[in-house]
Formats: C-alpha cells, structure tokens, sequence
C-alpha cells in the first residue's frame, strides 16, 4: 500500500499515512490544478523523547495533488 504524509489530528505533526482507497480526480481552482480524496489510516509515531501518538485514526485526506506545502504535505 502506498503510503503519504499528512497532519496528525491529535498532535498536528506531519506523520505517515497508509492509503485505503482513492476517490476520483476533481478540480480545484484555489491551486488551479488538480487533487484527489482518499481514505487514509495514521500510523503510530513518535511526538517526543520516548512518548508516541497512539492515534491511527482513519480520515478523509489528499492522497494526490499538484500542490504540496513547505513541510511535503499534499494541499
């Protein structure tokens, strides 16, 4: 499975996500390009000396577009 970086909602650090499915293509006009949804699983990591985030949660999150933002994350 293909895996992505996203924001976690817990911790809001950027944290690797596996991809579950992947929605149509759709147009966006904020990046004059293109994005594309999908359903993405969290997984486990780290948010300091010896604590992690136990949230892996599933969520609704970019899985493909033509915009990142300065940390690597799909927008």
């Amino acid at each position: 499975m293909p895996e992505i970086f996203v924001y976690c909602k817990t911790c809001a650090k950027k944290v690797k996500a596996v991809v579950l499915t992947v929605h149509d293509k759709e147009y966006d006009d904020s990046i004059q390009g293109y994005r594309r949804y999908g359903m993405v699983r969290v997984l486990e990591h780290n948010i300091g000396f010896r604590k992690t985030c136990s949230d892996t949660s599933q969520m609704k999150s970019i899985v493909s577009s033509d915009s990142k933002d300065d940390n690597g994350v799909l927008n």
